[in-house]
């Protein structure tokens, strides 16, 4: 696992346009435990993170979190295991406080973050995360495997 710092100041990474990044063990992650599958491929629960300090297109201080990896879930159809593969970029505007917020989350289409504290990296990319995996995950129409061998049909 890369070094990261147990905390950060979401404001002066945005400022310095600094960098963190690291990798996130999926099947460590107590937050993701019910939604992930439990029966996981070996070295198929990793997700590299980077999180960049950045302005968005009007000027804000902004954060850009990437997320890139492999996520193992279980298909709500079939109920057999897959591996969903994660490729996010999401632009984060931060305010200071939550009546900034909502003003900023009024006149921007980016997510916006109360950024009032000092922050866990890892916690912002389990958040980031859980709003990327899919409520009910399946695997795609005809992939699914039910006794007897044959796809389902839609």
């Amino acid at each position: 696992m890369k070094h990261r710092p147990l905390t950060f100041d979401a404001f002066r990474l945005a400022r310095e346009g600094g960098v963190l990044e690291g990798t996130l063990d999926v099947a460590a992650a107590s937050r993701l435990a019910d939604r992930v599958s439990d029966r996981i491929a070996d070295g198929a629960a990793t997700v590299d993170w980077r999180i960049e300090g950045a302005n968005d297109v009007a000027g804000r201080p902004a954060l850009l979190v990437s997320l890139r990896g492999i996520v193992p879930l279980t298909c709500q159809r079939c109920l057999s295991e897959f591996a969903l593969p994660v490729e996010q970029q999401t632009m984060t505007v931060l305010a200071r406080s939550e009546a900034d917020a909502d003003t900023l989350d009024a006149d921007s289409d980016d997510e916006v973050l109360v950024a009032d504290h000092p922050m866990d990296p890892v916690g912002l990319i389990e958040d980031e995360l859980l709003l990327t995996l899919p409520y009910a995950p399946m695997h795609d129409v005809g992939a699914c495997v039910v006794a007897g061998g044959e796809g389902t049909r839609s």
